[in-house]
C-alpha cells in the first residue's frame, strides 16, 4: 500500500489535474502514466554515537546485505572486550574455591568422626560443618562469577559490533552523506536503494477501482525504451481515492535482474482487459516526487 506521505502528494496533485495545463497535456488512449522507483530507499545510520573512522563505499557502488560500509572509532570497545575475554577465560578463582571446599569437607568429616568418639568437642565439629558449607557456596559463587564474565564478554562483543555499520539490503549506494573524522549521532551515513525488484507507481481513474486486483499482471513500457516492455504485478492498491481528481493509487512490483532497468524513469502501464483503458489522465508533477520511493531510516 502506498505510504501516507505519497497519498498526501496525490491529494495535493488534484489542483494540477484540474488545471488547463493538465488538460492540454493529455496522455494517449492506451495505458496509464507511471514512474519506476526503487523498491526500497534506506538511509543507513549508526546505532551508537561516535567518530566515523572510515566509509568504505561511495556513490554508485553495489552493496550486499551484511556488507561493511562504514566503521566508527572502536578503541575503547576493543579494550573492554579484551578485558572481558580475559576474565571469562580465567578459572583461577573457581579452582581456588574448589580446593578450599575439598579441604574443609575432609576436615568436617574427621571432626565429625572424632566428635562421635568423644575425642573432639561438638563446638569444633559444628565449626568444621559451617566452614564446609561456606566453602561449598563460595565455590558455587565462583562458577556463577565465571558465567557472568562470559556474559559480559558477549555484551562487550555486541558493543564492538555496533561500531561496524553494515548494509541492510542488496542494492546500490545512491549517496554518501558523511566522511571519515565526522562525529555522528542520529544522522544517516549513506543512502542505499534496492533496484531488484522495482516499484511502478501509477495513478488510475476511480472508475477502475474494484477492477484492479492484487496479483493482476500488467505490461510496463519504460521511457526511452518503449519498444521493450516488462511484466509487473499489482502489489498494493490505495483503499481511498482522491475526490477532487477522481483518482487512486496503485503500486506494481517489477523484477529487475541485474539492474537492467534504471529507476527514476517515466513509463506507461497497460493492464489486461479492454475495460482497463486510459482516460487521457496525465499525472505530471506528482510522479517525479515518487522517484525516491518510500524512504526509511535504519540504524
Amino acid at each position: 500500500m502506498l505510504s501516507e506521505k505519497n497519498l498526501l502528494r496525490a491529494l495535493a496533485f488534484a489542483a494540477f489535474v484540474c488545471s488547463p495545463t493538465a488538460n492540454a497535456l493529455a496522455a494517449s488512449d492506451d495505458g496509464f502514466d507511471c514512474i519506476v522507483t526503487p523498491s526500497e530507499t534506506i538511509e543507513v545510520g549508526s546505532p551508537v554515537r561516535g567518530v566515523l573512522q572510515q566509509v568504505l563505499v561511495d556513490r554508485a557502488d553495489s552493496v550486499s546485505a551484511g556488507q561493511v560500509i562504514a566503521t566508527l572509532d572502536a578503541r575503547v570497545e576493543q579494550a573492554n572486550l579484551e578485558i572481558a575475554r580475559f576474565r571469562a577465560n580465567s578459572d583461577t578463582e573457581v579452582k581456588l574455591r574448589e580446593a578450599a571446599k575439598e579441604i574443609d569437607q575432609r576436615t568436617q568429616k574427621r571432626l565429625s568422626s572424632l566428635a562421635a568418639q568423644k575425642v573432639a568437642s561438638k563446638q569444633d565439629r559444628d565449626r568444621a560443618l559451617r566452614d564446609a558449607q561456606l566453602s561449598m557456596w563460595r565455590a558455587r559463587q565462583a562458577k556463577d562469577d565465571l558465567q557472568l564474565a562470559e556474559l559480559e564478554m558477549a555484551r562487550a562483543q555486541v558493543a564492538l559490533e555496533q561500531r561496524v555499520i553494515r548494509s541492510p539490503i542488496d542494492g546500490v549506494v545512491m549517496a554518501r552523506l558523511r566522511h571519515a573524522g565526522e562525529y555522528v549521532d542520529d544522522q544517516p551515513l549513506v543512502r542505499v536503494v534496492k533496484l531488484d525488484p522495482l516499484h511502478v507507481e501509477a495513478i488510475l481513474p476511480m472508475h477502475l477501482f474494484g477492477r484492479i486486483e492484487q496479483g493482476m499482471t500488467a505490461t510496463v513500457a519504460p521511457e526511452f525504451s518503449a519498444d521493450k516492455t516488462h511484466q509487473a504485478r499489482v502489489a498494493a492498491i490505495d483503499p481511498m481515492g482522491d475526490a477532487s481528481s477522481g483518482t487512486f493509487g496503485v503500486r506494481l512490483v517489477m523484477d529487475n535482474p541485474g539492474g537492467a532497468i534504471p529507476a527514476g524513469l517515466k513509463c506507461r502501464v497497460q493492464f489486461e482487459g479492454e475495460a482497463l483503458r486510459s482516460d487521457g489522465l496525465l499525472i505530471e508533477g506528482y510522479l517525479p516526487d515518487l522517484i525516491g520511493g518510500d524512504r526509511v531510516s535504519r540504524r
